[in-house]
């Protein structure tokens, strides 16, 4: 990796923004034809964005000062719009020249925007003067709400490659408006592209064997997707995700089933591919390193360095070192009756290393086991141990999930692969949050790199799991990210 100088970095830097609202002609298409006009609005007050793989659904609030200006994208206008259109008003420029103006902009309202509305952020920074002076509504020369050339050299200068990219900001929200509040000044909540899958019901199924790409494929035997606005991620559909036995009622919606799965160990979450919405998964990594999981599950956006002496705003991290003796791994698979086999993994403190092992004095431990039925007792199945229901208090305990691939499976196998996760854990880590100043534009799931020249013991590759942006007047452009997982220390090339 090339050098970071942080010397020739931009000394200064302007917030900007940009929010387009819309309708949709059909609400099966979210981004098909629009009804009406595009609204642009380019100032705001505050902006925050969460998301997570761990979450199907993200959510963003946005709140507007008073008197906030919309322009206005006409797409047609009736008769009477274009009379209104032909009024000339004027304006007084700062050299003494009175212009004349069309203007298309109006003044926002609490009635502006409704609920399913369609709702892009987009955010970033500039460092050149005359593009931040395009969108204030001060500016007594020509803007984007007074002058139609203006407004398309915005937009260009904007563009940069795919169609939700632009030169100076990123999409870093797509979704719905689900409220709106009643009064001034306005504020918005919204949720992401998957909100409309709540409104799906999913069909009845019972299946012995499937895969996901049977009901999210646009190839496969329900095409849950269909008619959303989102897509199977294509790194997705080339993988073999099998959900082993499935009952599906009419009473689930689409969002309760991707919901559902993240009990398997198995995340979905919205993502981009070329400019439109995908739904991406991927295993917890911890519980299975192969193609499907977190690390693998998409090739782009690549690895994003983060130098603590230019990007760290807020360095919220501390270095922790636990004892083995106390982790608990909790493993859960699925058994051949498709039901959840549960089991809790724990060092045995009681073990001599230096005596042939035994089964009163094994090398560990195991707590909580799934409960066996009387049925099941017949049918000739055992517990792990003579003391199954041991109760241990937890609270003492680092906790991690272990989720098995592996359907369907045996309460042996399920100890076997937790005892071999356990034995590969790396208890050095990092905890707390990191918080960037925006010009990164991370998103969940993304792996960076954390380069700290003064303290280099983080130094290596995380996966991010959470994300939460802000942007407004009070404390400009931040993300805070949380980064639970660690892939790779730097100088070691082994994933943790």
């Amino acid at each position: 990796m090339a050098d970071f100088d942080t010397n020739k970095q931009p000394g200064y830097h302007i917030l900007i923004s940009l929010i387009e609202v819309w309708t949709p002609k059909d609400k099966k298409k979210p981004n098909g034809e629009i009804s009406g006009d595009v609204m642009r609005i380019c100032e705001v007050e505050e902006v925050q964005i969460e998301e997570s793989f761990k979450k199907l659904i993200g959510t963003a609030s946005v709140r507007f000062p008073r008197g906030t200006i919309i322009r206005k994208t006409i797409t047609a206008r009736t008769a009477e719009e274009e009379k209104d259109f032909q009024k000339i008003s004027v304006n007084l420029s700062n050299s003494g020249v009175v212009e004349e103006t069309r203007t298309e902009t109006s003044v926002a309202s609490v009635d502006t925007f409704k609920i399913g509305q369609r709702i892009k952020i987009y955010l970033g920074y500039t460092t050149d003067p005359l593009v931040a002076e395009m969108a204030k509504t001060g500016n007594t020369g020509k803007t984007i709400y007074n002058d139609n050339d203006t407004y398309q050299e915005y937009l260009s200068n904007f563009k940069n490659t795919g169609p939700d990219s632009k030169k100076y900001m990123s999409l870093m929200f797509d979704g719905y408006i689900t409220k709106v509040s009643l009064d001034t000044p306005i504020e918005l909540e919204c949720e992401n592209l998957a909100s409309y899958l709540k409104t799906i019901t999913c069909p009845k199924v019972k299946l012995k064997k499937c895969e996901v790409k049977d009901f999210l494929g646009d190839k496969g035997r329900y095409k849950m997707l269909q008619d959303t606005g989102l897509i199977l991620h294509p790194d997705t559909a080339g993988m073999d995700f099998d959900l082993g036995a499935v009952e599906l009622s009419t009473e689930l919606t689409v969002a309760d089933v991707l919901t559902e799965w993240a009990k398997y160990g198995m995340f979905c979450y919205v993502s981009d591919y070329n400019g439109q919405p995908a739904i991406q998964i991927g295993r917890a990594y911890f519980s299975n390193p192969g193609r499907d999981s977190l690390l693998n599950a998409t090739t782009v956006p690549g690895i994003v360095p983060i130098h603590f002496d230019y990007h760290v705003a807020d360095n919220g991290l501390t270095l922790t070192s636990s004892d083995k003796d106390f982790l608990a791994v909790k493993a859960k698979g699925i058994s051949s009756d498709d039901k959840f086999i549960n089991i809790t993994i724990l060092r045995n403190t009681k073990y001599d290393p230096g005596k042939p092992e035994s089964k009163s004095n094994s090398r560990y431990r195991y707590v909580n086991e799934t409960k066996l039925s009387k049925k099941a007792l017949k049918a000739g199945k055992r517990y792990l141990t003579d003391a199954p229901n041991d109760k241990v208090d937890m609270k003492l305990y680092t906790q991690i999930a272990f989720v098995s691939k592996k359907i369907p499976t045996t309460v042996e196998k399920l100890a076997e692969e937790a005892i071999k996760y356990f034995e590969g854990y790396n208890m050095t880590g990092i905890e707390g949050a990191l918080t960037l100043f925006g010009d990164l534009h991370i998103r969940t799931a993304q792996q960076v790199q954390l380069i700290d020249n003064r303290y280099p013991g983080k130094n290596g590759i995380y996966l991010v799991e959470e994300v939460t942006t802000t942007f407004g007047t009070k404390d400009g452009f931040r993300q805070k990210i949380t980064l639970p997982y660690c892939i790779k220390r730097e100088g070691n090339n082994d994933k943790k």
